[in-house]
């Protein structure tokens, strides 16, 4: 039997390349790199340029935000918890606080204080504890409804500022609250 006569059995495994691409290692590291133009200080500056424009035209490209104008110092922040309060709002008096305290007043139930014609803070002084915390106290002027005299008391409470805005975070406790003094109003007979 002549096997020069039989056809090729067909071959398995990986083809072989194609002709005209090397297969040996040194024939690729011999080849000589690729030369670079040299770069010109016009072109280096023209570079930096382009790069410094474009960081300039990413800076302001982020979420607007606007801080609460009631929130906008603690004084403010105050004066609207204490004006929520005389409202009777429980909403506007919780978004006072760091974490929407739900131990305040409901609407209608303002603690110790009657229903109040004016009421206004005074006599502010404040204690920087940390960058973003401060010690306040306070005088809380009102006159009662029907009544025309003033009361007064002293109080105190600690604010923390957040993304720009004066929360408070607690009172300073149960001693800065006053002595109730009950208003006398009509007797229905």
């Amino acid at each position: 039997m002549r096997l020069d006569l039989l056809q090729p059995a067909e071959k398995l495994g990986t083809p072989g390349p194609p002709p005209g691409v090397s297969t040996s290692i040194t024939a690729i590291v011999e080849e000589a790199p690729v030369a670079t133009p040299p770069r010109s200080r016009r072109s280096e500056w023209r570079r930096a340029a382009l790069i410094l424009v474009a960081a300039l035209s990413l800076l302001g490209q982020g979420e607007r935000f606007r801080v609460d104008p009631r929130f906008r110092s603690p004084s403010t922040t105050l004066l609207a918890y204490w004006e929520a309060l005389r409202q009777g709002d429980g909403d506007s008096a919780y978004e006072c606080f760091v974490e929407g305290r739900h131990d305040l007043p409901v609407p209608g139930a303002l603690w110790f204080l009657p229903p109040t014609d004016d009421l206004w803070l005074t006599g502010f002084r404040s204690l920087p504890v940390t960058a973003g915390r401060v010690m306040v106290t306070y005088e809380v002027h009102y006159r009662p409804r029907g009544v025309g005299e003033e009361r007064m008391f002293k109080t105190g409470s600690e604010l923390v500022r957040t993304h720009g805005e004066w929360r408070i975070s607690q009172p300073l406790g149960e001693a800065s609250m006053p002595e109730w003094k009950g208003v006398p109003g009509p007797i229905d007979m």
